[in-house]
This record gives C-alpha cells, sequence and structure tokens, in this order.
C-alpha cells in the first residue's frame, strides 16, 4: 500500500520496547524492566515494526495494569534472587522521563557468561499465579 515498514529485532532494537509496550496499554514494567501482561507475565518477547503509516491508533493515556508498579515495589523477590544483583530495589528515574530497573553493566556480562539468565522471570510471581488472582488479592490487600 505504499508505506514502509522496519522490523525491529526483539533483542536490541532500535527502541525500548517495554515502555512503547505499556504505553501501548499492554501490560506494565515490573520491577526486572520487563513488561508484565495478563496473558503470559513477564514471559513477553517484544519486538516492533517501525512504519510511515500515519493513522495507527495513539498511545493510551490510561492503563489499567498500573497497580503492577505497586505490586512489584512490594515483592522485590526478582531483586533479592539476581545473581548480579543488577536489579535495583528503587528504580532510577531519568531526567528525560526515562526509568531504568535494571543495571545492564551488571545484568549483560553475567547474561553473556551463563549462555542465558532468567532468573527474574522464573521467580516472578507471574510466572508462577495467574495476573487476575494476584491483582485481586493485592487490590483486597491495599483496600
Amino acid at each position: 500500500r505504499g508505506y514502509s515498514a522496519h522490523a525491529g529485532h526483539p533483542l536490541m532494537g532500535l527502541a525500548l520496547y517495554p515502555p512503547l509496550a505499556q504505553m501501548a496499554g499492554l501490560g506494565w514494567l515490573g520491577a526486572n524492566g520487563l513488561i508484565i501482561t495478563p496473558e503470559h507475565g513477564p514471559r513477553v518477547r517484544l519486538a516492533a515494526i517501525y512504519t510511515s503509516v500515519e493513522t495507527l491508533p495513539f498511545f493510551s493515556t490510561e492503563n489499567e495494569h498500573q497497580w503492577v508498579e505497586e505490586y512489584c515495589a512490594a515483592c522485590q523477590i526478582c531483586v533479592a534472587k539476581c545473581p548480579p544483583e543488577a536489579i535495583m530495589p528503587e528504580p532510577e528515574r531519568h531526567e528525560n522521563g526515562r526509568i531504568s530497573y535494571v543495571i545492564n553493566e551488571r545484568c549483560f556480562p553475567y547474561f553473556s557468561d551463563c549462555y542465558g539468565c532468567s532468573v527474574c522471570i522464573a521467580v516472578c510471581p507471574f510466572n508462577h499465579t495467574s495476573y487476575d488472582t494476584l491483582k485481586q488479592h493485592f487490590v483486597k490487600s491495599e483496600g
């Protein structure tokens, strides 16, 4: 149809995909820096397709998944279990609005040296219990 398009690789694309997925309302950034979705918890590999189409929907201004941020702040199991201690207990908020959860200089070398890691995914409660169950218990305990 005359539109240009470019596929972004899921590993090391031109943009940070988890914040884009959050802005699209697909889920919320967890303490491990991964998008947490109702369907798959932290087990999502994101990619992007960049296009010149100008009529795509805009980013969502509201996100029903925002409660995940408070849940992760209270849980912190990925912080405690991260072998290279790469996940920060408090996210770093940059002046440009970007939020960092992971110290890449610790995570990437460990990931490379060990031919992968994924401890943060394995220990995440969203990997073991349904999203709706966690939300129901969290909202009940907060209320």
